[in-house]
């Protein structure tokens, strides 16, 4: 019997810790309910679970992200809205007027109307805004948790001046160029001498009266013509701050027809079929065509909205589906299984207990060796 050494007290002690321990584990389990309250407890499984919480998080504000962009395409299709109501009514009014029951004074009356109807197609679009920013052009909406997973949608804004487009630029311009080259996109419309060309956005000031040449016409049917900027009057060169329509990376040039070749400064902004044009004392029939062609320019353009905003929702239950099953993963890793803890707490309590008593039963052991000494 050995008494400077309790290896019976020793043994105890140890076991008791391991089962002290175990139970501050269960009780940690229990009170946060996750089985991964620290990386020791788990050390792939807390770099997993981080990752996964990182992607959940990153989809739930991916959905917001969707949802966002349903409004401002809900704030597009509004402003279409209206524009399709004005260009209505514009009809109406130029049917109105192509009746000869009119004079020309109630023509005149239809065409103040007119005038007015499209300067509201003009505000509504450059008054608009969505968070203090433009409605319209090109619009990236971040639809994923990570980087690169994005969607891109163009919203084409319609103004009172829209008109048809006969060509784009094929060439790269800098401050001072005099010369623009245009290659047509069909063989309807080629520019035609006394024709205005339009430069850039209206509003700016960036318009030219154009000096053009013969079309050249190839084998594939489309045509070159080059518009000359430089000359007296409106003519300019291409300023250093001028603010073009792009289209795909080129000059967007719109055709005007000027309706005096010697008085240049008293021209109509907008292209051949523009609601600019629209001339009910004169011309009211004439003017169907061209309001018929916004009327489907714009149902063009709410076409295009209404496509991206389906193709959101979409998105937005695809995101909260791949949301929900990571979700479901993550706490396969990192949740605490209430039943298998509860019932490990009841074991190392127990073993606690008879740890606790052996402990106190080997320290008591030593006094035996009083009995050899009697």
């Amino acid at each position: 019997m050995i008494v400077n050494t309790n290896l019976s007290a020793l043994n105890a002690q140890r076991t008791l810790f391991e089962n002290t321990k175990a139970a501050s584990t269960v009780l940690e389990r229990l009170a946060t309910g996750s089985k991964i309250n620290k990386a020791q407890d788990d050390v792939a499984g807390s770099a997993i679970a981080d990752r996964m919480t990182a992607q959940v998080r990153g989809l739930n504000m991916a959905v917001k992200n969707a949802n966002d962009a349903l409004s401002l395409l809900d704030t597009a299709d509004a402003i279409f809205i209206d524009q399709t109501n004005l260009t209505q009514r514009i009809r109406e009014l130029a049917l109105q007027a192509a009746n000869n029951t009119n004079s020309i004074k109630d023509r005149e009356y239809l065409q103040s109307e007119v005038t007015s109807l499209v300067a509201e197609m003009d505000r509504v679009p450059t008054q608009t805004t969505f968070n203090d920013a433009p409605v319209g052009g090109s619009k990236k909406f971040q639809i994923g948790a990570d980087a690169g997973q994005s969607i891109t949608t163009y919203i084409s804004t319609h103004s009172g001046h829209s008109g048809t487009t006969y060509g784009q630029s094929t060439q790269d311009y800098s401050a001072g160029s005099t010369i623009i080259e245009v290659k047509g996109l069909s063989t309807s419309g080629p520019f035609a001498f006394g024709d205005m060309v339009i430069a850039g956005l209206p509003e700016s000031g960036a318009y030219f009266v154009q000096g053009v040449s013969s079309a050249l016409m190839h084998d594939d049917g489309t045509f070159t013509q080059t518009i000359s900027l430089a000359g007296t009057g409106l003519n300019k060169s291409i300023s250093a701050d001028m603010e073009f329509v792009t289209a795909i990376g080129t000059i967007d040039l719109t055709l005007v027809d000027d309706p005096s070749t010697t008085q240049n400064e008293q021209f109509t902004l907008g292209g051949r079929g523009s609601l600019k044009r629209i001339d009910l004392v004169n011309n009211a029939s004439g003017a169907l065509s061209g309001i018929d062609s916004a009327l489907q320019s714009l149902s063009n353009s709410r076409a295009t909205v209404g496509a991206s905003k389906n193709r959101i929702n979409y998105i937005i239950s695809n995101l909260m589906n791949i949301s929900e099953q990571t979700t479901i993963s993550r706490s396969r890793i990192e949740d605490a299984d209430f039943a298998t803890e509860s019932a490990a707490l009841a074991k190392t309590q127990v073993l606690q207990q008879t740890a606790t008593a052996m402990l106190a039963q080997a320290n008591a052991s030593p006094r035996l060796v009083l009995q050899l000494v009697k």
